[in-house]
């Protein structure tokens, strides 16, 4: 069997595409990824979180022999554990990573996050973070909390938790992409907005869209770096995964 470890558009991208699907079996870190593979037959999908010994012991239960890692950009522990447990089984590895948009002048990069909150801290004016709801619990005490906007999925724990971490219900933006670069710059002037923080996360990402619509209205695109993992093998084109797979 070939394990997917899936939640993204190019997992499901990837096994729409594939020609044997009764051969793959998939996981999403959450419920949320396995809708994204609802009304697709011949594949197993499995929700669940799993650390390195889960996953070794994943490999066993379902006969793996190949790993094909198509996580999101900044799962970066899922990625690691992935390599780490294809190497203590002696299997192969292969990870597809969404291409890079080359930098452009005027986008503001760090590597860190800390210290992209830190630079944040001291802006004035109105910013909206796109860095999804796993990182909310980092800005609980960034003093101009009142003037940032964070964009998280419309789900009741993730509004939960913004609040529970002290966001006012005016300052989240609860929708589910993709955003176009008109929905974008709507947005954004609405709010006026200065400055928007978000991710690398390639054209799927909707990075495009973010920093064209910044430069429409003259603000100021701020972006956390992917994180800096070696894979053993890695793809940036579906298709060319696909080829190497078969």
């Amino acid at each position: 069997m070939i394990w997917v470890i899936g939640g993204t558009k190019d997992s499901r991208d990837f096994i729409e595409s594939f020609p044997f699907k009764e051969k793959l079996v998939v996981t999403t870190a959450t419920e949320y990824g396995g809708k994204l593979l609802e009304n697709i037959e011949d594949i197993k999908v499995f929700c669940k979180r799993l650390d390195l010994e889960g996953m070794n012991k994943f490999i066993e239960e379902n006969n793996i022999e190949k790993i094909i890692d198509l996580s999101h950009p900044y799962a970066e522990e899922v990625s690691r554990n992935a390599i780490e447990s294809s190497k203590v089984k002696e299997i192969d590895y292969i990870r597809f990573e969404r291409e890079n948009l080359v930098s452009e002048d005027g986008v503001i990069e760090f590597s860190e996050l800390d210290i992209m909150i830190k630079y944040l801290e001291e802006l004035e004016g109105n910013i909206l973070v796109t860095l999804g709801s796993n990182n909310l619990h980092k800005f609980q005490n960034i003093k101009n909390k009142s003037n940032i906007y964070f964009r998280i999925l419309p789900k009741w724990e993730m509004i939960k938790k913004a609040e529970d971490l002290g966001v006012l219900p005016k300052n989240i933006i609860a929708m589910q992409g993709p955003f176009s670069k008109e929905l974008n710059v709507a947005m954004m002037r609405q709010l006026n907005i200065k400055y928007i923080v978000s991710k690398k996360g390639g054209n799927t990402g909707g990075e495009r869209e973010k920093i064209d619509s910044a430069k429409e209205i003259g603000a100021i695109s701020i972006m956390l770096s992917r994180p800096n993992v070696e894979y053993p093998v890695v793809f940036s084109h579906i298709e060319k995964l696909i080829k190497y797979i078969i």
